[in-house]
């Protein structure tokens, strides 16, 4: 089946699967259809090896020829959705899905539609389907969809429909795991929408006493997500007291470089860029160059990058080593030590006693960075390591100059990376 699909050639299969849609049968596929269709477009994927890429034609015959018995107008959109995986990276099928899903927005389902479109990387047409929309009169069972897409909008949009989030903060539910975790990020938008910080403390307190309550009653794993969220919404970052606060208490257990200092509170008069990471995140150990970079933009000023990681109880290496379980916290210690050494960190690593995943600086997500200020306070929280080098050095060189600190200058890219750029074809 799957050497007949790649078999057909990019035109004869857009023809097929016309032709398979205009006599297609009524019946959307079942579950069980869905599931095989996508098991045979992922058995294809892991043939490839690491020499996948979602631009290859023949990854797009077989997504294709998966859907080619399949008529979107017969399909409902938890049906679309569950197919994602096949038609959101065929540039041949996604045009129809989309306007198939634009088509149930206007048939009635907009929510349901906006959260598709948005979920489906086109945010701004989610957006757009929401305009002229009362997100405070949708029924209390889709509230968690509403607060998705809430979650989305940007800070002025947010603060437009101010009235309209405290009149959804009414309606909080009082239990179930589910629809609670759905209100996780509702306190951080009625602080990005200006409202009122009484009226955001009073809502945030009864998300928590709810939180809490269902936790007593809920499956392990319901519980381990529910208490997680406690946690963040009960630190510094959930309360809204992190930006512009000074740092949270944090200890460090180990540390690669012998320094003095054991807490951030001990590196005053420093820039801090804190760099929330682990060996096993993927995405951690890819933005190594972007932190390398950084380093060695700022040696000699006044300006700490710090790895801040917890015990795993592994370490997992880039070599025939791979992944080192360990049966203490000092081998652990022995073992990053030579990851340090083997990865050309250049930049000092610290474990803490606080979790990776620290509640206070709102981490949810690795790698995740924070930036504190000389004089101890946080000025910036969530960005990326990998993140716009430019835009970082405009970040630290203001803090170093505000504290009346030297500061090199402004970052320019490499003379070969321009040339670089300037020689790459047009898109």
């Amino acid at each position: 089946m799957l050497r007949t699909t790649l078999a057909l050639g990019g035109g004869l299969l857009g023809l097929l699967a016309f032709v398979s849609v205009a006599n297609a049968a009524p019946e959307p596929p079942t579950e069980e259809a869905v599931q095989s269709k996508i098991e045979r477009a992922m058995a294809f994927y892991r043939s490839k090896g690491d020499a996948f890429s979602l631009e290859d034609p023949e990854f797009h015959a077989v997504l294709d020829g998966e859907l080619a018995d399949v008529d979107p107008a017969e399909c409902d959109l938890p049906t679309i959705m569950s197919m994602q995986m096949l038609w959101a990276y065929s540039p041949n099928a996604k045009p129809t899905w989309i306007a198939r899903i634009r088509e149930i927005g206007a048939e009635g389902d907009w929510l349901g539609a906006a959260g598709a479109l948005a979920g489906s990387g086109d945010r701004e047409a989610g957006m757009a389907m929401l305009e002229g929309r009362d997100l405070a009169a949708v029924e209390d069972e889709r509230l968690g969809e509403a607060m998705a897409l809430l979650s989305m909008m940007d800070d002025e949009t947010l603060a437009s429909m101010r009235g309209t989030l405290v009149a959804i903060g009414k309606r909080m539910p009082t239990e179930g795991a589910g629809e609670l975790l759905a209100w996780s990020e509702f306190p951080a938008m009625l602080g990005r929408a200006g409202v009122d910080k009484a009226d955001r403390d009073e809502m945030r307190s009864r998300l928590l006493g709810a939180m809490r309550a269902a936790a007593e009653t809920a499956d392990e794993r319901g519980k381990a997500r529910l208490d997680r969220t406690v946690a963040f919404l009960d630190g510094a970052a959930g309360r809204g007291e992190l930006i512009g606060h000074n740092a949270p208490a944090v200890e460090f257990r180990w540390k690669s470089v012998d320094e003095p200092w054991h807490c951030f509170g001990c590196m005053k008069g420093k820039v801090v860029v804190v760099d929330f990471w682990a060996t096993w995140c993927g995405p951690c150990v890819g933005s190594f160059p972007n932190v390398r970079e950084l380093v060695d933009y700022y040696k000699g000023y006044d300006v700490v990058v710090l790895g801040v990681t917890s015990e795993q109880g592994n370490v997992i290496f880039r070599d025939e080593r791979g992944r080192v379980e360990t049966d203490s916290f000092e081998k652990e210690c022995e073992l990053m030590a030579e990851y340090v050494k083997a990865m050309d960190v250049t930049w000092p690593v610290a474990f803490t006693e606080t979790d990776v995943f620290n509640p206070d600086f709102g981490v949810r997500g690795i790698p995740h960075v924070a930036i504190i200020a000389p004089d101890g306070k946080v000025a910036y929280n969530g960005m990326h390591p990998a993140g716009d080098m430019a835009e970082k050095v405009e970040k630290i060189n203001g803090l170093l100059e505000k504290a009346g600190l030297k500061h090199p200058p402004a970052w320019t890219p490499k003379a070969e990376e321009t040339e670089a750029s300037e020689e790459a074809p047009a898109a």
